[in-house]
């Protein structure tokens, strides 16, 4: 392993040939060039992104989904299967990069990026995977959970419960109840519409690495503590099935390492996708 010591993005709508079946998704865009395609993690939006695509978009044609059932995306169909789901997203993917992409994909949006890298083949020229999902469920994993109650409860309550669920386990520390992170925590919470565990907590993404041709970089912030039963465990794994694969671990990141670790993690994603 490898040890490494805001938002003015244009909203778009990311359209899909009418033949695919599926509607259009939400999308947050930037720059020109080779396009850079970005998956939210679960309770999220492109905003999970937010610290990341303007610096990103020096480079790349940066494309940040809202997911199916998330932000400003179309709600999902009770009935959806997980296959339908990701293909929701891959047609998504093939029409705002017809000609190839580069691929990042953030906890749950990372167990759907490896998927899609499997699908598509050299058609995704890079994968990023950021604290991916994807490795089962995580049976004995204890993070504490605080209820978020609804706004009848008033507004500094629901800003202590966000902030002390962005401690336990987004962020490294707890922030502060009036830092602006908590807005965007609770945004995402508000406008979630899809259960992300019915995806994230498949055993897919080992099956997907051994499929996956284009080169895979793992991310993971130190102090993540969804990563169980060790970061260094999955990374092992992830290794078994793909002996090249890049792992760099960002010292004093949470599981949303791309937000508390802006610099780094930008930089990294930069590097490994040939900016």
């Amino acid at each position: 392993m490898t040890r490494l010591d805001g938002m003015t993005a244009s909203n778009a709508m990311a359209g899909l040939d009418s033949n695919a079946g599926f509607p259009a998704l939400a999308a947050r865009t930037a720059g020109m060039g080779t396009p850079l395609v970005l998956l939210h993690g679960g309770v999220g939006s492109a905003a999970h992104w937010e610290r990341n695509i303007d610096e990103l978009s020096a480079a790349f044609c940066v494309i940040a989904f809202d997911l199916p059932g998330y932000g400003n995306s179309p709600d999902v169909p009770a009935t959806i299967t997980t296959d339908d789901y990701i293909a929701w997203v891959s047609h998504a993917v093939l029409a705002t990069a017809p000609k190839g992409c580069h691929l990042a994909g953030f906890s749950f949006g990372g167990a759907i990026a490896a998927r899609i890298a499997a699908n598509l083949g050299d058609r995704v020229l890079g994968l990023s995977l950021l604290g991916s999902a994807g490795f089962g469920a995580p049976v004995g994993r204890l993070v504490q959970v605080t209820k978020v109650p609804g706004p009848e409860a008033g507004r500094p309550a629901r800003r202590a419960a966000a902030a002390a669920n962005l401690g336990q386990w987004m962020l490294s520390t707890e922030p502060p109840p009036d830092d602006p992170v908590v807005d965007t925590q609770l945004t995402n919470l508000d406008r979630t519409r899809f259960d992300s565990r019915r995806i994230s907590f498949k055993p897919t993404l080992l099956d997907d690495l051994a499929r996956i041709t284009a080169p895979v970089q793992l991310i993971w912030g130190t102090v993540d503590r969804l990563a169980y039963p060790s970061i260094q465990s999955r990374a092992d794994s992830c290794r078994a099935v793909r002996p090249d694969i890049s792992v760099v671990l960002v010292p004093d990141g949470g599981h949303w390492v791309q937000y508390e670790k802006a610099e780094a993690v930008n930089r990294l994603l930069m590097n490994f996708h040939g900016a």
